[in-house]
């Protein structure tokens, strides 16, 4: 721990930064924590859209300046916008970290918003909404979150509507902006080989020529986030039928979080998974299938996805209802868990061989529980992980047959 510090700047912002010497470049992360489960129905895909308009041009930069900068540095910048947390993110190498948090800096919080940028970009993001329902995969998972999360804002698209977004005027989106994105409701992570005392003094140098506009008047996000269960069929002729299965989850802090990351491993997160194992090998069902869960700030829940032709779709669904009864009455071996727990372990391993993982990382733990948690307690919290642990929430989540959610895209033979 002792490379990594924590610090509440002047302005309300939080900085973290874990120094990693052996390293030749820094991974650097603006982390907002706001996100399409923050919007009013009206501004759906507001986040998203403004997301896009901080690569448009800065007070000083242009988008074409903006674009040269960061070629010249040899790095990369990007964003991604979620349910709860926006990201704006560059990794360079070690020389260029006080150039590049200029320039995450600059674009963060002095974009101009012009009249044109954004007339252009409307256009641009109705294209990428066009595209995503076009996508059997996208529109199939929009459907599934739709679904199960019902009038809850987890069921927004995080790219909005085609209504919403052709609402957007700068008003709108100067509002949300200035209330949404003061610094006091952002973390900003850097990982990698640098010098922490410069870091602070360039980011404090930067901050100090940001807008007073700034006023944090976050709401609250949706506390309410029961679930609609039972079968959802949205017919259309597709040549593969895809289907989503939704369990309740547990939220990002839950005692249970890291005997659920060994249990998704378990149930289809690898390919010596249950479902890619007894779907895929050893009965051909389907091509694609595997599971996944995912943590919010006060719920979550575990989905299955598989591709199946239609005349498939009811015999590989009740091979997962099977397998998934098992899981909830214990039937699970101590080697499968063995093998499991080492997976993640191992995964995690290989992932702290990057800056950009560690500066996600610290930055998530921060968020979410308010800490760092250092890599040495991550394995020990996997290593932890035991048998019961493992019965013990597979029979949370999987013993009642009522609360599944079946949300199905294409033909059913």
């Amino acid at each position: 721990m002792r490379n990594f510090k924590k610090e509440k700047l002047e302005s309300g912002l939080i900085l973290l930064t874990e120094k990693k010497s052996y390293f030749n470049s820094v991974s650097i992360g603006l982390w907002i924590k706001t996100g399409s489960a923050y919007e009013p129905v009206a501004l759906s895909g507001m986040s998203h859209f403004i997301e896009h308009l901080l690569f448009k041009g800065t007070k000083k930069r242009t988008y074409r300046d903006i674009n040269k900068e960061i070629d010249l540095m040899g790095g990369a910048l990007n964003a991604f916008t979620g349910t709860e947390l926006t990201c704006l993110y560059t990794r360079v190498l070690s020389e260029n970290y006080a150039n590049a948090i200029d320039l995450l800096i600059d674009i963060m919080f002095n974009s101009t918003f012009l009249e044109g940028e954004i007339e252009k970009e409307k256009g641009v993001i109705l294209q990428e909404i066009s595209g995503a329902l076009d996508d059997p995969l996208d529109y199939s998972s929009e459907l599934f979150h739709k679904n199960f999360y019902g009038s809850s804002p987890f069921a927004y698209p995080i790219l909005g509507t085609k209504e919403t977004v052709a609402s957007f005027d700068r008003k709108k989106i100067l509002d949300y902006f200035y209330s949404n994105y003061a610094p006091q409701n952002m973390v900003i992570s850097i990982a990698g080989n640098f010098d922490r005392d410069k870091v602070v003094k360039s980011i404090c140098g930067c901050m100090d020529k940001i807008s007073k506009r700034f006023v944090n008047r976050m709401s609250a996000i949706e506390t309410d986030t029961a679930k609609n269960y039972g079968e959802f069929i949205k017919e259309k002729d597709l040549e593969q039928t895809h289907v989503f299965i939704g369990f309740d989850g547990i939220k990002k802090t839950d005692e249970d979080y890291y005997a659920l990351e060994v249990l998704n491993t378990l149930i289809g997160g690898s390919v010596s998974s249950m479902l890619f194992q007894e779907v895929r090998e050893n009965r051909g069902l389907a091509y694609s299938i595997y599971s996944n869960a995912s943590f919010h700030k006060f719920d979550g829940y575990i989905y299955i996805y598989e591709g199946v032709s239609p005349e498939k779709f009811k015999l590989s669904k009740e091979l997962i209802f099977n397998i998934m009864d098992g899981l909830a009455l214990g039937n699970i071996g101590d080697e499968e868990i063995i093998n499991a727990k080492r997976h993640v372990s191992d995964s995690f391993l290989l992932g702290t061989e990057s800056v950009s993982y560690t500066m996600n990382g610290n930055a998530i733990s921060e968020i979410y529980r308010n800490k760092y948690v250092s890599k040495a307690q991550i394995l020990k919290n996997i290593d932890s992980v035991d048998g019961l642990a493992i019965k013990r929430v597979s029979k949370r989540l999987f013993s009642n047959k009522e609360n599944r959610n079946i949300s199905v895209l294409g033909r059913v033979a």
